[in-house]
């Protein structure tokens, strides 16, 4: 399965958790809260998931063409202008699932993925799936 299709899968089933959840319990029923507030909870549900979605897929994508390249952390953590001390960048020897959620932020990946790509294109590496 293909890691797009993966991650797309998690977060249409975490969602799909979620209102299942909410609303049997009634906690976001518009006759409790009001129609307004209910759309804009499912909404931000919605939003997150698709941030969920995007940032693991950015992250699988920086780690997939970091070990093509054979780069490590040091490398990447070179690679990003103006970081902190105390931002991580992804570890493509020891990818963690956990770490796109809590670690590395999406400036990070954003300086990154561009970077990465084009190096892979001029080494002929294939595109990530």
């Amino acid at each position: 399965m293909k890691t797009k299709t993966k991650w797309l899968i998690i977060s249409v089933i975490i969602y799909i958790i979620f209102v299942v959840a909410v609303t049997p319990t009634g906690i976001l029923s518009p006759a409790q809260i009001g129609l307004p507030w209910t759309i804009f909870w499912y909404v931000v549900a919605a939003m997150f998931m698709y941030y969920f979605y995007y940032k693991n897929v950015s992250y699988a994508e920086v780690i997939y063409y970091a070990q093509q390249l054979k780069l490590t952390e040091d490398e990447l953590r070179n690679m990003v202008p103006d970081i902190k001390k105390s931002e991580d960048v992804p570890n493509p020897a020891k990818p963690n699932l956990f770490s796109p959620l809590v670690q590395v932020s999406f400036r990070i990946l954003n300086d990154l993925l561009p970077k990465l790509q084009q190096m892979a294109k001029e080494k002929g590496i294939e595109d990530f799936n």
